[in-house]
């Protein structure tokens, strides 16, 4: 009944109510439910997190089919398969949905991932532990860095 009431007078506290990570591999999700966390900024959806929602499998949970971490936590006991890190040149969302080219000066970047910015031609003029190449993704936006 609470729930039913905040949701009617309230309808942005949806996504907030969406468990993350409950459902498995195979079960149907929505990606319009995927939100950061307000206070980690990390990715919510409601796959698990070796999985992300497919809009290709008509909504439903599959593996991921990339990673962005080293050793990632979903992998830490070892009975799930981790996927592959992208080559250079490349990225991975923060849903792991598949390496993705890098964004050019102008395109749409997640926040907090200049990695996913193509580098300027002038790049290692730029380059500083500020940024990443010489690019930065700011407003999510890609940006050139300018000295």
């Amino acid at each position: 009944m609470v729930q039913t009431i905040l949701i009617l007078f309230f309808p942005w506290v949806l996504p907030c109510l969406v468990k993350s990570g409950a459902v498995p591999v195979g079960v149907n999700c929505s990606a319009s439910n995927n939100h950061l966390d307000p206070s980690t900024h990390k990715l919510i959806t409601e796959c698990s997190g070796s999985t992300f929602c497919s809009a290709a499998e008509n909504g439903t949970c599959v593996p991921k089919l990339c990673r962005r971490d080293e050793f990632p936590f979903e992998y830490a006991t070892g009975d799930i398969p981790m996927p592959p890190m992208c080559q250079e040149g490349m990225f991975c969302p923060d849903d792991g949905s598949g390496c993705q080219s890098l964004v050019e000066v102008g395109g749409p970047c997640q926040l907090n991932r200049d990695e996913q910015c193509a580098p300027p031609l002038d790049w290692q003029e730029l380059s500083s532990s500020q940024n990443f190449n010489g690019s930065i993704c700011l407003h999510s936006t890609c940006m050139q860095v300018f000295l």
